[in-house]
């Protein structure tokens, strides 16, 4: 029902732009979070912050990566989250009581919302892509008012002198460099005043309510984050189907980023982890260089983003299909400490209880093999030495909270890993790293795994590996 609804809202939204012969080259995909919820999420940002307060939020920055080379834009989160707005250069203003903006020099008009966007321009889109614009904002985005952004001055001016006691607006911090930190400079310069003299409006940082907002999943955030997790899946299944000794590392990561956008994906959720044998024991290895060898263990740590909500899902597999006694024995450990915390997990539990969960028994294993002399809760930490796990969202790290609720979406990621440089460690474990990750969504009686599609159990890795992925094919 949740998917038939959000098609009919899209397909609404698709027929009005279609109105507009330029409209409808703006919005190919069918299923977007609908504009109904983004404004619901700026409604309550309203509610929150009261009819003495005012709100703003603002796009992030482009990035340079070399000389006129931009990297791939990134919407920031919370600003994506109120808006669903995917262009650079664009400011938002929330006001509860309404705020007088001017439209023309003889017009003015009273709103709650307007969203400053980069003004239409032919020959610029020519090279970009097409833009929004102020009529593409109200209509697809489904703002209630926009502009173009050189009209936020202005704005900014009104708001200030509407009579509000409180503005929230996130920092302009170093990073935010560029034509939206020149936007911004009427906030910017309000800010620093604040700082040598009294002013009758206080600033507050609105972070904090946004990332509160964004703990719990809508049913439309879940949805995006599942078909994230699928896709990862996917791709997961053709590198284990695919990778054989002889291969390099940066193949297996070019099957992952091939799998992903093929399935419709925008982004990687971060850079591809793919760490075959010596490699493995990194824990955010991402060079990507190294020939695969028969015997290595792969640990491949990939995972998709899907309109703009990021999964992520790890694997660890043997380079020629078959675990060696050794490996087995490490793996199986990390793999029993995954489903015992799993199993923990449900509303109302907290996160440091799923946590011992995993740790007592990787403890206990590690002892058990002989790798650490004494179940004393530190000597493991040196083979397992991050956190259980993390909420996944709009960020790979997102916000969370320290007790469980139905609605929440956490990785559950165990791991050891073993260097060459380990003292008193039995030589045939050198080299092993496991690390066995899932996307769990935390519903209102235990949880679901949204990857469980890629296998995690030995002897189904070890099946799935007989087959033959589309990853080793050779370019001709």
């Amino acid at each position: 029902m949740r998917k038939i609804l959000l098609t009919v809202i899209c397909l609404v939204s698709l027929a009005s732009a279609q109105q507009d012969p330029m409209l409808k080259y703006l919005q190919y995909d069918m299923d977007m979070i609908s504009p109904a919820t983004y404004k619901a999420r700026r409604d309550s940002v309203m509610k929150m912050i009261g009819q003495d307060a005012a709100a703003i939020f603002y796009s992030a920055p482009e990035r340079m990566r070399n000389a006129d080379v931009d990297y791939l834009y990134r919407q920031s989160d919370n600003f994506y989250y109120l808006t669903g707005f995917t262009e650079p250069n664009a400011i938002l203003i929330l006001s509860p009581k309404g705020v007088k903006i001017k439209i023309t020099d003889s017009t003015s008009q009273i709103v709650n919302e307007a969203l400053f966007v980069q003004e239409k321009n032919p020959l610029a889109e020519t090279w970009t892509g097409r833009r929004y614009g102020t009529v593409g904002a109200t209509k697809l985005i489904g703002m209630q008012f926009a502009l173009t952004n050189d009209k936020f001055k202005s704005a900014f001016s009104a708001t200030m002198f509407s009579g509000i006691k409180y503005l929230y607006a996130p920092s302009i911090t170093s990073d935010v460099s560029g034509e939206i930190r020149n936007l911004l400079s009427p906030l910017q310069n309000w800010i620093d005043n604040v700082k040598v003299r009294n002013s009758k409006v206080e600033l507050r940082d609105p972070s904090a309510m946004v990332h509160t907002m964004r703990i719990i999943k809508s049913a439309e955030e879940i949805e995006m984050l599942k078909k994230a997790s699928e896709i990862s899946v996917t791709a997961h299944n053709q590198a284990m189907m695919s990778v054989e000794p002889g291969m390099f590392e940066y193949e297996l990561q070019a099957l992952y980023e091939y799998s992903f956008l093929r399935q419709g994906a925008e982004y990687t959720g971060y850079p591809c982890i793919n760490g075959a044998g010596e490699n493995s024991v990194i824990l955010h290895y991402n060079t990507n260089r190294k020939k695969i060898n028969n015997g290595d263990l792969v640990l491949s740590d990939c995972a998709a983003e899907y309109r703009g909500y990021s999964s992520d899902v790890t694997r660890t597999y043997p380079a020629n299909g078959k675990f060696t006694k050794d490996q087995k024995e490490i793996y199986q450990i990390v793999l029993n400490a995954q489903k015992a915390a799993i199993a923990k997990m449900k509303p109302d539990v907290a996160w440091k209880e799923v946590t011992a969960v995993a740790d007592s028994i990787i403890e206990n294993g590690l002892f058990a093999l002989g790798i650490i002399n004494a179940k004393d809760g530190k000597q493991f930490k040196k083979f397992y030495n991050h956190g259980l796990g993390h909420p996944v969202g709009l960020n790979v790290h997102d916000v969370g909270q320290s007790t469980l609720a139905a609605g929440m979406l956490y990785t559950v990621e165990p791991g050891i890993y073993i260097p060459e440089t380990s003292q008193s460690v039995d030589p045939k474990y050198f080299n092993i790293g496991a690390r066995i990750e899932d996307v769990i969504l935390v519903t209102e009686t235990g949880n679901k795994n949204l990857s469980e599609g890629a296998p995690r159990e030995v002897n189904e890795i070890e099946s799935l590996m007989k087959k033959k992925g589309i990853g080793n094919q050779p370019l001709k």
